[in-house]
């Protein structure tokens, strides 16, 4: 089961803490290991809204045996927010996608948030489209396939109101139909669960671009 965020959803917040029970554990995962704060922050969040939220020592987070046994010894992981790039790469070193697809055969749940999310489609081509707020691809990784868990783009931090509202609209509608897959534009607050590939809670309102399509409509892509 997955919980996907785009800034803080404290509906999504209730229902994730409901479904870890009080043995549970939430693992904070971080885009990169030096990216250590960002997980404490989150990890001191989840522990005020009273989920026993815990993060690994920073050198935990580059041993990827350790790192898989951690994960699966967790009830629900969460992946943080940062820069998409280097989530990327750290997942593609550590093998992060089959631990991730373990965990949630076995019953886990990973939530995730901006490029936590993103990394969970089958690329990360929303890293850099819009154009008006790309991730710097500053590793310069090359190879941008993801997990596929999820089968369409997410596009986190859309601002339907910001200046560059209509070109962002067309970056992505070309990418929906470069790609013949759906971008769903999630406002900050709004997020969803997913079980299996279907939408079972959608907090907000569901805003896809449909390959071959000019304007945003609320109609769901069909899953694959």
């Amino acid at each position: 089961m997955l919980y996907i965020y785009s800034g803080n959803v404290p509906e999504l917040d209730d229902k994730l803490a409901s479904q870890i029970t009080k043995n549970g554990k939430l693992l904070i995962i971080p885009a990169s290991p030096s990216d250590h704060s960002s997980a404490r922050h989150v990890a001191s969040y989840y522990s005020y809204c009273g989920i026993n939220a815990q993060t690994l020592p920073v050198k935990a987070y580059t041993n990827k045996e350790l790192l898989k046994k951690r994960i699966l010894e967790s009830a629900a992981l969460y992946l943080c927010g940062g820069n998409t790039y280097e989530f990327l790469d750290f997942a593609q070193k550590m093998e992060l996608f089959p631990t991730l697809s373990i965990l949630e055969a076995n019953g886990g749940i990973i939530a995730a948030e901006s490029a936590g999310s993103i990394i969970l489609s089958d690329d990360i081509s929303t890293a850099a489209v819009p154009s008006s707020c790309p991730d710097e691809n500053s590793i310069g990784i090359k190879h941008l396939d993801a997990m596929g868990r999820i089968p369409f783009h997410i596009s986190p931090h859309f601002d339907p109101q910001d200046e560059f509202c209509d070109s962002d609209i067309a970056e992505l509608q070309a990418l929906a139909d470069s790609s013949n897959q759906a971008v769903l534009l999630l406002q900050d607050g709004e997020g969803f669960i997913m079980q299996d590939r279907k939408i079972t809670f959608f907090q907000g309102t569901e805003k896809y671009l449909l390959p071959t399509r000019q304007s945003i409509t609320d109609k769901k892509p069909e899953p694959a």
